[in-house]
Protein backbone atom coordinates (compact mmCIF):
# COMPACT_ATOMS: atom_id res chain seq x y z
CA UNK A 1 0.00 0.00 0.00
CA UNK A 2 1.31 3.23 -1.14
CA UNK A 3 0.72 5.20 2.27
CA UNK A 4 2.15 9.00 1.33
CA UNK A 5 -0.41 8.42 -2.46
CA UNK A 6 -3.18 7.75 -0.03
CA UNK A 7 -2.48 10.52 2.31
CA UNK A 8 -2.00 13.04 -0.31
CA UNK A 9 -5.40 11.84 -2.31
CA UNK A 10 -6.93 12.35 1.67
CA UNK A 11 -5.48 16.19 1.68
CA UNK A 12 -6.62 16.76 -2.03
CA UNK A 13 -9.78 15.68 -0.61
CA UNK A 14 -9.85 17.97 2.53
CA UNK A 15 -9.39 20.87 0.73
CA UNK A 16 -11.56 20.33 -2.78
CA UNK A 17 -14.65 19.52 0.39
CA UNK A 18 -13.42 22.83 2.11
CA UNK A 19 -13.76 25.13 -0.82
CA UNK A 20 -16.47 23.59 -2.14
CA UNK A 21 -18.17 24.55 1.57
CA UNK A 22 -16.78 28.43 0.97
CA UNK A 23 -18.22 28.83 -2.77
CA UNK A 24 -21.72 27.67 -1.60
CA UNK A 25 -24.48 30.09 -3.09
CA UNK A 26 -27.41 29.98 -0.16
CA UNK A 27 -30.97 31.50 -1.22
CA UNK A 28 -31.47 34.67 0.64
CA UNK A 29 -33.14 33.53 3.06
CA UNK A 30 -31.27 30.77 3.96
CA UNK A 31 -28.04 30.41 6.17
CA UNK A 32 -25.65 27.79 8.00
CA UNK A 33 -25.73 28.19 11.37
CA UNK A 34 -22.79 25.68 12.50
CA UNK A 35 -20.13 27.63 14.69
CA UNK A 36 -17.81 27.25 17.02
CA UNK A 37 -19.25 25.62 20.43
CA UNK A 38 -22.19 24.19 18.72
CA UNK A 39 -22.09 20.59 19.40
CA UNK A 40 -25.02 18.71 18.88
CA UNK A 41 -23.62 16.78 16.16
CA UNK A 42 -21.20 15.71 17.84
CA UNK A 43 -23.52 13.11 19.33
CA UNK A 44 -24.45 11.70 16.00
CA UNK A 45 -22.68 8.40 14.89
CA UNK A 46 -19.70 9.44 12.55
CA UNK A 47 -18.69 7.16 9.53
CA UNK A 48 -15.68 7.76 7.43
CA UNK A 49 -13.19 5.74 4.79
CA UNK A 50 -10.03 3.64 6.74
CA UNK A 51 -7.58 6.26 4.68
CA UNK A 52 -9.42 9.13 7.02
CA UNK A 53 -9.30 6.66 10.46
CA UNK A 54 -5.78 5.63 9.71
CA UNK A 55 -4.80 9.18 8.96
CA UNK A 56 -6.52 10.33 12.06
CA UNK A 57 -5.00 7.34 14.06
CA UNK A 58 -1.45 9.13 13.36
CA UNK A 59 -2.12 12.42 14.81
CA UNK A 60 -3.55 10.81 18.12
CA UNK A 61 -1.99 12.16 21.37
CA UNK A 62 -1.97 8.77 24.27
CA UNK A 63 -5.13 10.28 25.97
CA UNK A 64 -6.93 10.24 23.02
CA UNK A 65 -5.63 6.97 22.26
CA UNK A 66 -6.84 5.67 25.53
CA UNK A 67 -10.63 7.09 25.07
CA UNK A 68 -10.54 5.02 22.01
CA UNK A 69 -9.88 2.35 23.62
CA UNK A 70 -12.32 2.79 26.31
CA UNK A 71 -15.23 3.86 24.05
CA UNK A 72 -14.73 0.76 21.36
CA UNK A 73 -15.89 -1.74 23.67
CA UNK A 74 -18.83 0.07 24.29
CA UNK A 75 -19.73 0.40 20.89
CA UNK A 76 -19.44 -2.97 19.52
CA UNK A 77 -21.53 -4.28 22.65
CA UNK A 78 -24.16 -1.62 21.46
CA UNK A 79 -23.93 -2.74 18.06
CA UNK A 80 -24.24 -6.67 19.07
CA UNK A 81 -27.57 -5.93 20.76
CA UNK A 82 -29.40 -3.93 18.19
CA UNK A 83 -31.27 -5.86 15.75
CA UNK A 84 -30.73 -3.21 13.17
CA UNK A 85 -28.76 -0.33 11.60
CA UNK A 86 -31.75 2.02 12.37
CA UNK A 87 -32.07 1.06 16.16
CA UNK A 88 -28.55 1.31 16.55
CA UNK A 89 -28.47 4.99 15.53
CA UNK A 90 -31.44 5.37 17.54
CA UNK A 91 -29.52 4.04 20.70
CA UNK A 92 -26.29 5.74 19.69
CA UNK A 93 -26.64 9.42 21.32
CA UNK A 94 -28.04 7.83 24.52
CA UNK A 95 -25.82 4.92 25.21
CA UNK A 96 -22.85 6.27 24.06
CA UNK A 97 -22.81 10.34 24.62
CA UNK A 98 -20.52 12.85 22.50
CA UNK A 99 -18.01 12.33 20.34
CA UNK A 100 -14.75 11.16 22.13
CA UNK A 101 -12.87 13.95 20.46
CA UNK A 102 -15.09 17.27 21.61
CA UNK A 103 -13.36 19.20 24.33
CA UNK A 104 -16.39 19.53 26.59
CA UNK A 105 -14.65 22.78 28.23
CA UNK A 106 -14.68 24.48 24.93
CA UNK A 107 -17.02 22.88 23.36
CA UNK A 108 -15.24 22.40 20.18
CA UNK A 109 -13.59 19.49 18.33
CA UNK A 110 -10.07 18.82 19.39
CA UNK A 111 -9.20 17.05 16.18
CA UNK A 112 -10.48 19.47 13.86
CA UNK A 113 -7.71 19.39 11.29
CA UNK A 114 -8.29 15.89 10.69
CA UNK A 115 -12.24 15.60 11.04
CA UNK A 116 -13.68 13.26 8.62
CA UNK A 117 -15.09 14.24 5.42
CA UNK A 118 -18.75 13.67 6.82
CA UNK A 119 -18.37 16.00 9.59
CA UNK A 120 -16.80 18.68 7.44
CA UNK A 121 -19.98 18.20 5.66
CA UNK A 122 -22.45 18.24 8.48
CA UNK A 123 -23.65 21.95 7.74
CA UNK A 124 -27.11 22.86 9.65
CA UNK A 125 -29.84 25.36 8.11
CA UNK A 126 -31.56 25.38 11.48
CA UNK A 127 -30.16 26.21 14.70
CA UNK A 128 -28.12 24.24 17.19
CA UNK A 129 -30.66 22.97 19.21
CA UNK A 130 -32.40 21.15 15.97
CA UNK A 131 -29.03 18.93 15.93
CA UNK A 132 -29.57 17.94 19.22
CA UNK A 133 -33.70 16.49 18.87
CA UNK A 134 -34.74 12.95 19.24
CA UNK A 135 -37.19 13.37 16.48
CA UNK A 136 -38.96 9.93 17.10
CA UNK A 137 -39.77 11.78 20.14
CA UNK A 138 -41.63 14.71 18.21
CA UNK A 139 -45.52 15.06 18.51
CA UNK A 140 -46.95 14.42 15.25
CA UNK A 141 -47.59 17.86 14.36
CA UNK A 142 -44.54 19.70 15.60
CA UNK A 143 -42.79 17.19 13.21
CA UNK A 144 -44.80 17.85 10.17
CA UNK A 145 -44.32 21.70 10.93
CA UNK A 146 -40.74 20.89 10.77
CA UNK A 147 -40.23 19.02 7.68
CA UNK A 148 -43.47 21.42 5.70
CA UNK A 149 -40.35 24.34 6.95
CA UNK A 150 -37.47 22.97 5.25
CA UNK A 151 -36.30 23.83 1.85
CA UNK A 152 -36.08 20.41 -0.09
CA UNK A 153 -34.20 22.03 -3.25
CA UNK A 154 -30.93 22.85 -0.56
CA UNK A 155 -31.08 20.01 2.05
CA UNK A 156 -31.03 16.57 2.55
CA UNK A 157 -34.21 15.64 3.34
CA UNK A 158 -35.84 15.11 5.96
CA UNK A 159 -32.68 16.11 7.52
CA UNK A 160 -32.30 20.39 7.96
CA UNK A 161 -28.34 19.66 6.76
CA UNK A 162 -26.97 20.98 3.10
CA UNK A 163 -27.45 18.43 0.76
CA UNK A 164 -24.50 19.33 -1.49
CA UNK A 165 -21.53 19.52 0.31
CA UNK A 166 -22.58 15.66 1.87
CA UNK A 167 -23.00 14.46 -2.03
CA UNK A 168 -19.58 16.22 -2.91
CA UNK A 169 -18.29 14.36 0.51
CA UNK A 170 -19.82 11.23 -0.31
CA UNK A 171 -17.99 11.69 -3.60
CA UNK A 172 -15.02 11.72 -2.15
CA UNK A 173 -14.91 9.77 -0.09
CA UNK A 174 -15.59 6.46 -2.34
CA UNK A 175 -12.85 8.06 -4.37
CA UNK A 176 -10.87 7.32 -1.27
CA UNK A 177 -12.22 3.96 -0.41
CA UNK A 178 -11.70 2.80 -4.43
CA UNK A 179 -8.06 3.85 -4.25
CA UNK A 180 -7.65 1.47 -1.34
CA UNK A 181 -9.68 -0.86 -2.81
CA UNK A 182 -6.74 -0.79 -6.12
CA UNK A 183 -3.89 -0.93 -3.64
CA UNK A 184 -4.81 -3.70 -1.80
CA UNK A 185 -7.32 -5.54 -3.14
CA UNK A 186 -10.60 -4.59 -0.62
CA UNK A 187 -11.32 -1.48 1.23
CA UNK A 188 -13.70 -0.43 4.35
CA UNK A 189 -15.08 1.97 5.86
CA UNK A 190 -17.59 2.71 8.67
CA UNK A 191 -17.78 3.63 12.40
CA UNK A 192 -14.40 6.18 13.20
CA UNK A 193 -14.03 5.26 16.33
CA UNK A 194 -14.40 1.22 15.86
CA UNK A 195 -11.70 1.70 12.82
CA UNK A 196 -9.30 3.98 14.84
CA UNK A 197 -9.71 1.30 16.98
CA UNK A 198 -8.53 -1.53 14.66
CA UNK A 199 -5.67 0.42 13.69
CA UNK A 200 -4.61 0.65 17.30
CA UNK A 201 -5.00 -2.72 18.46
CA UNK A 202 -4.28 -4.63 14.51
CA UNK A 203 -1.72 -2.13 12.77
CA UNK A 204 -4.11 -2.67 9.82
CA UNK A 205 -2.02 0.12 8.20
CA UNK A 206 1.63 -1.92 8.45
CA UNK A 207 0.07 -4.95 7.67
CA UNK A 208 -1.34 -3.40 4.13
CA UNK A 209 1.97 -2.32 3.49
CA UNK A 210 3.66 -5.67 3.52
CA UNK A 211 2.14 -5.96 0.02
CA UNK A 212 0.72 -9.65 0.35
CA UNK A 213 -1.70 -8.61 3.04
CA UNK A 214 -5.13 -10.40 2.89
CA UNK A 215 -7.42 -8.02 4.69
CA UNK A 216 -10.58 -9.51 4.16
CA UNK A 217 -9.30 -12.86 5.54
CA UNK A 218 -7.65 -11.15 8.07
CA UNK A 219 -10.59 -9.49 9.95
CA UNK A 220 -13.17 -13.04 9.02
CA UNK A 221 -10.54 -14.25 10.78
CA UNK A 222 -10.25 -12.06 13.69
CA UNK A 223 -13.51 -12.10 14.36
CA UNK A 224 -13.79 -8.41 13.42
CA UNK A 225 -16.24 -7.73 11.12
CA UNK A 226 -19.07 -5.98 12.68
CA UNK A 227 -22.29 -5.67 9.74
CA UNK A 228 -23.45 -2.31 11.59
CA UNK A 229 -19.79 -0.88 12.33
CA UNK A 230 -17.19 -1.86 9.40
CA UNK A 231 -18.42 -2.61 5.67
CA UNK A 232 -15.75 -4.71 3.57
CA UNK A 233 -15.53 -3.46 -0.10
CA UNK A 234 -14.34 -5.00 -3.34
CA UNK A 235 -13.61 -4.18 -6.86
CA UNK A 236 -16.84 -5.50 -9.26
CA UNK A 237 -14.36 -6.77 -12.03
CA UNK A 238 -16.31 -5.25 -15.40
CA UNK A 239 -16.50 -1.94 -13.92
CA UNK A 240 -15.65 0.92 -11.18
CA UNK A 241 -18.18 -0.78 -9.12
CA UNK A 242 -17.83 -1.05 -5.09
CA UNK A 243 -19.44 -4.52 -3.67
CA UNK A 244 -20.32 -4.45 -0.15
CA UNK A 245 -19.58 -7.53 1.70
CA UNK A 246 -20.68 -8.34 5.12
CA UNK A 247 -19.82 -12.23 5.45
CA UNK A 248 -16.82 -12.42 4.01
Amino acid sequence: MELSVLTAQLNSSQKQLDRHIERLNLPPNQRVYCQKGCANCCSLVVNCSFVEAAAMARQLSDAQRKAVSDAAPRIVELADNCPSLKDFLLQYRATIGGCIFLDRQHQECSVYPERPLSCRALLSTRPSAWCGVDFSTLHPLEKEAFLSSLDRDIVNFPTHYLASPQERAGELEADLIWSLREQCGYAISGNLIYQLWLEQEHSLTSKLQTGDFDLAAYLHQQQLLQPLLLQVHKENSKKRTIVIEHDI
